[in-house]
């Protein structure tokens, strides 16, 4: 008797594979979209980072601020991600709607200056904004 082998896959194995990748790749790609733009929100906020040090610094070395040195010296270059950051001695007043992360996302980061100007104490940063979900832990409130 002789036995004839497989010479392939058959059509149903076939369609089979396809919807499971079909599958995976319907719920693979809305998550990776995801990532990317919490990816570009996190490095918008980690620029925050920079002009928050600088802040901190400028009322250690001078126990006071003002706003147009805060904003001279603490400011940050505008990239593909948002526009050109001036803060002003209460906190980054904004990064503006950020449409080329991917979503209509806005942050802002406050202190406690007026409250420490007068009274004295460690200042504190704040993280509010709209669209909370794609920012960084750190951040959601």
């Amino acid at each position: 008797m002789k036995r004839s082998m497989q010479q392939g896959f058959t059509l149903i194995e076939l369609m089979i594979v396809v919807a499971i990748i079909g599958i995976l790749a319907a719920v693979a790609l809305p998550q990776y979209q995801n990532c990317t733009i919490r990816a570009k929100v996190s490095q918008v906020v980690s620029s925050f980072d920079a002009i928050k040090t600088c802040i901190g610094e400028q009322y250690m070395s001078n126990s006071a601020l003002v706003d147009t040195v805060v904003s001279t010296l603490c400011s940050v270059a505008a990239n593909k991600f948002f526009g050109a950051i001036n803060p002003v001695a209460s906190g980054i007043v904004v990064v503006g709607k950020a449409a080329s992360v991917g979503a209509d996302v806005s942050a802002t980061f406050s202190n406690n200056y007026n409250e420490i100007s007068a009274n004295g104490g460690n200042m504190i940063w704040n993280c509010k904004g709209e669209n909370t979900t794609y920012f960084p832990a750190s951040c959601r409130g």
